[in-house]
């Protein structure tokens, strides 16, 4: 089935709903958990099925009035909680038929410059997705030289981050590393080119940043775990992940 492209999902289209879709079987019916609403795309593809039902959280309050719109529409098949998917046990009734994790900033997040996620901002360093006690401006102006070394080079697999962190202790010396702009110059004026590559140099710095800033390597392994005693036997545990240590961390665990 052709899921169509509604109001409900503000621009967010993942990639891989049709074979999600397919590796759910929600012609069958049955109930449904999915971990990161984000715009609905997966819960609206599952609920367009007669006979299931999904229960949706994401730690991202700017989803609520989506997941309001998507109560109003599919009544008592559906459910939401603004909540982090290492929560699962703690919202969760009975067992599913399927668990999908779509890991990653979302198109969503990535549109509202006011949360610095995309390189255009020019706003105050934040990357929070939401529920997070911390944010890239604090990481980047006052976390030790060692530990964002080691954050940009483990969880950015960048090589250059003794380099970067380096003229980062420089600058903010001299001034807070306030936004966007600041923290993508220092990138710029420091690390070379790699003309062979089409991402941003700064994509590897900015992606670690998030990563520790909302925990995501740790919320992933504990939302798996929790996945794992919610699931139903013969069940599926589904995972999006464009992320290398997000696919070593899954494969692992699987």
């Amino acid at each position: 089935m052709r899921s169509t492209h509604t109001f409900m999902e503000k621009k967010h289209f993942p990639v891989m709903l049709e074979e999600v879709l397919n590796v759910c079987s929600p012609q069958k019916g049955g109930r449904y958990l999915d971990c990161t609403f984000g715009g609905g795309s997966y819960s609206e593809g599952i609920l367009n099925f007669p006979d299931t039902n999904v229960i949706a959280l994401d730690r991202d309050k700017t989803v609520i009035n989506i997941a309001e719109a998507f109560k109003k529409k599919f009544k008592s098949r559906f459910e939401f909680f603004h909540n982090k998917f290492s929560s699962i046990d703690k919202i969760s009734k009975g067992s599913f038929d399927a668990i999908i994790f779509d890991l990653g900033v979302s198109s969503i997040q990535l549109d509202d410059m006011k949360r610095s996620f995309s390189f255009k901002s020019t706003n105050r360093l934040d990357m929070s997705m939401g529920l997070s006690k911390n944010n890239a401006f604090n990481v980047i102006n006052f976390t030790s030289g060692e530990n964002l070394k080691n954050i940009i080079k483990i969880l950015g697999e960048e090589k250059e981050a003794s380099k970067i962190v380096k003229n980062i202790i420089r600058e903010r010396k001299i001034k807070k590393i306030s936004s966007t702009p600041d923290l993508l110059s220092i990138i710029n004026k420091n690390k070379k080119k790699n003309f062979k590559k089409k991402i941003n140099i700064s994509t590897q710095t900015f992606q670690a940043i998030r990563i520790f800033v909302n925990k995501e390597f740790t919320e992933l392994i504990n939302g798996l775990i929790t996945a794992t005693q919610v699931i139903k036997a013969g069940g599926k545990i589904v995972v999006i992940s464009f992320h290398s240590i997000e696919d070593k961390i899954v494969k692992f665990f699987f």
